[in-house]
C-alpha cells in the first residue's frame, strides 16, 4: 500500500511516501516535499494549493493518505489555517484520507521502532512517522 503521510505546519504541507507494511516498507523520494499555500484569504491561492495536492497524490498513485491530528484546542492546538489545509486534503476524492492521533504514531513507533530514511529532511520526519502509523 502506498501511503502519503502529511504533517500540516503553519501555512504548509510536509510529504512523505512509504510504500509497503510495517514489517516492509520502502521510501518513495518524490519532489516536492512540502506543499504551501502562500496566502489564505486569496481564493485562487486556496485552489491553487489543492489542485496541487491533488496532482502530488494523484501522480504517486497514494492509496491512503495519513494526516497527523492536532489539538483543537490547548497549548498544542493546531492553527486556523491548518485546520483549512486539513479540510482541503480530506476532500481529495480518489482515496481514503485519515487523521492519526500523536497517541497511534507513539505507539507505532514503540511497537516497530522504524529507522527513518538518510535521505529525509528533518522537516520530514513527522510526516514519516505518521505514514509509517498508517501503514498496514
Amino acid at each position: 500500500m502506498i501511503v502519503c503521510g502529511i504533517e500540516l505546519a503553519a501555512s504548509e504541507a510536509r510529504l512523505v511516501i512509504l510504500d509497503g507494511a510495517k514489517v516492509a516498507y520502502s521510501h518513495v523520494e518524490v519532489t516536492p516535499r512540502k506543499i504551501t499555500l502562500a496566502d489564505d484569504g486569496n481564493q485562487e491561492e486556496v485552489k491553487a494549493f489543492k489542485d496541487a495536492m491533488c496532482v502530488f497524490l494523484r501522480e504517486n498513485h497514494v492509496q491512503k493518505v495519513a494526516i497527523k491530528e492536532r489539538g483543537k484546542r490547548g497549548k498544542y492546538a493546531g492553527g486556523p489555517v491548518s485546520f483549512k489545509l486539513e479540510g482541503l486534503v480530506q476532500l481529495y476524492p480518489e482515496c481514503g484520507v485519515v487523521l492519526v492521533s500523536p497517541q497511534t504514531i507513539s505507539a507505532a513507533k514503540r511497537n516497530h521502532a522504524p529507522v527513518a530514511p538518510q535521505c529525509i529532511s528533518k522537516y520530514q520526519h513527522t510526516s514519516f512517522e505518521t505514514a509509517f502509523a498508517a501503514l498496514d
